[in-house]
């Protein structure tokens, strides 16, 4: 029973820290959303464009409410301290010389959990540090953290209404609803003498969870994440530029691709959750021995879901996607290749928690030859820095992770493959993963006109005939041989629509037929796999030097 408390609290305290590191992330959103309109409303186009492009919002993205606008949220908190304390709140106050507005650019004064720590950000800490910005007097500061919610004017919403900058009214209304839902059940307490008893610990876990539930729920890491402005590192000059060349590689969309997307990668997925989601999860349980991995490598023919694995990890890992590529870090010019390495780790570890994808690594780190007559000294430079950054996270306690994928990775240098501290081969599908990627790609039921689809198209396969067919296929082999069977139907309607003579058109219905076996068996026929070959040499490459 011990045990399994420990799990549940360890469980609901993680889930209660994301939940209110989402309720702050929501809040950071809707404060740059209201500031951006309101530059907007008020001519300070420039301005606009320039939060837009450090925030990474659209102004098209999101619309203020209505009856919201930022002016009626500071007359109505003014309102109410004057009401409450008999005296005007002081918001602002003149600033004693330079060094304290360089101080505000440089981020000592930022709203509180947005660290660069992931979970190390103290949440609790908000409303006593937000004071000291918009207050003056010690009074006003301690008085600043206990404000209590009021009931808005009767000619004004009660959702208009924010006596503090922190209080979020997503996480204070939840909380109310669910215990009223909670005292009216009749298993929430137990009856002695005729009256009830209420337990009250179980309601106040209910009453959280609900809390934790929906802040959860409304949360959206791609919508609601905020890009912390690069001024707060300081850059200057060309770091200034460097560092906005890499800024345009962090990924801001969602890829969609979901963990139940991927089949047959199992212990692949296994150990990036590892090395990226549980260490933000349950952080306390990642420490001195059991620190997570630094670095992972996914090696193996080419189309086995390499890229597809770090799409899942942007759209499922809450952490800041660094899409890098070859012509991300290299350079012309004498010295900004480095230079460009370095700041993308400085910039990984600002943005922590961060994952950084290298993608296609043979690109970049090839074997240094010895005495250094094959590579260029810009090359070597440009790998030294790499590896020394590399190094630097392993003994650090950033959480900073480094996905590498290659599809030769005997080619890569032997320093690289010791920083890379989980080295995974993302082989060919097996033949139950292969029947399951036909039937996804083609279901009894391809596409239908209730979808949207033009025609309807039906799919009578047997899978296990077509799996046992495509040994040596991979992913991206078999979604072709796929199209290339669902076209063979489809091809027939083609002559029929050349040959159509306009009178005739509407006395003719579109029928496809359905694709068949046959049809799937003659497109194996016609379409051969890409890497069917190498699967020796990455398995005897594994041998020598995986570590899974």
């Amino acid at each position: 029973m011990t045990q399994e408390l420990s799990y549940i609290k360890i469980k609901t305290a993680n889930e209660a820290r994301l939940a209110d590191e989402a309720r702050t992330e929501t809040l950071k959103r809707n404060i740059i959303v209201l500031v951006l309109h309101h530059l907007q409303d008020n001519g300070y186009v420039q301005a606009a464009h320039q939060l837009e492009l450090e925030a990474g919002i659209a102004a098209t993205k999101y619309d203020v409410c209505d009856n919201i606008d930022l002016l009626s949220i500071v007359q109505e908190f003014e309102a109410y301290y004057k009401i409450k304390f008999g005296k005007a709140p002081k918001l602002i106050k003149k600033a004693v010389g330079p060094e304290l507005r360089t101080g505000r650019l440089r981020g000592t004064h930022r709203i509180p959990g947005s660290g660069s720590t992931g979970g190390r950000s103290s949440p609790s800490k908000g409303p006593s540090s937000l004071s000291r910005t918009s207050t003056g007097s010690g009074s006003d500061r301690r008085a600043g953290t206990a404000l209590p919610r009021v009931e808005s004017p009767p000619n004004k919403k009660a959702s208009n209404t924010s006596l503090h900058p922190l209080h979020d009214r997503s996480s204070s209304a939840p909380l109310g609803k669910k215990k009223e839902r909670s005292t009216a059940a009749p298993s929430s307490g137990r009856v002695v003498g005729g009256q009830r008893i209420v337990d009250m610990g179980s309601e106040l876990k209910n009453a959280i969870q609900a809390a934790t539930h929906e802040a959860l729920d409304n949360y959206s890491h791609h919508d609601d994440k905020l890009l912390k402005p690069v001024s707060n590192l300081g850059y200057t000059g060309q770091m200034q530029e460097l560092s906005q060349v890499i800024s345009r590689e962090i990924y801001l969309n969602n890829p969609d691709v979901r963990w139940s997307d991927i089949i047959g990668l199992d212990k692949a997925c296994k150990l990036v959750k590892e090395a990226v989601v549980y260490p933000i999860r349950y952080p306390q349980l990642f420490r001195g021995i059991l620190s997570p991995w630094k670095g992972l490598l996914l090696y193996g023919p080419p189309g086995t879901g390499k890229t597809m694995l770090a799409k899942a990890i942007a759209t499922e890992c809450h952490t800041t996607f660094f899409n890098i590529s070859a012509s991300s870090i290299v350079s012309k010019w004498r010295g900004d290749s480095e230079k460009l390495v370095r700041v993308l780790f400085e910039l990984a570890r600002f943005h922590a928690p961060s994952t950084i994808f290298l993608d296609e690594l043979d690109a970049i780190m090839t074997t240094r030859s010895s005495g250094g007559t094959g590579d260029h000294e810009g090359s070597r430079r440009m790998k030294t820095e790499l590896l020394m950054q590399m190094d630097g996270l392993n003994k650090s306690d950033d959480l900073v992770f480094v996905l590498g994928a290659s599809n030769l990775p005997w080619e890569l240098d032997p320093a690289m493959l010791r920083r890379l501290e989980k080295r995974i081969l993302v082989d060919l599908p097996t033949q139950e993963a292969r029947r399951a990627m036909f039937q996804h790609h083609l279901p009894p039921t391809v596409q239908s006109e209730d979808d949207g689809g033009v025609i309807d198209l039906t799919a009578n396969i047997d899978y296990d005939a077509v799996a046992s067919n495509t040994d040596g296929y991979s992913g991206s082999d078999i979604r072709l041989v796929c199209k290339e069977a669902a076209m063979k139907p489809v091809r027939q309607i083609f002559d029929v629509l050349e040959n159509l003579e306009d009178s005739d058109a509407a006395h003719h219905n579109i029928t496809v037929r359905a694709i068949t076996t046959e049809d799937v068996m003659d497109a194996i026929a016609t379409t051969k796999p890409s890497a069917a070959g190498l699967r020796d040499r990455y398995t005897q490459w594994q041998k020598e030097f995986g570590s899974v």
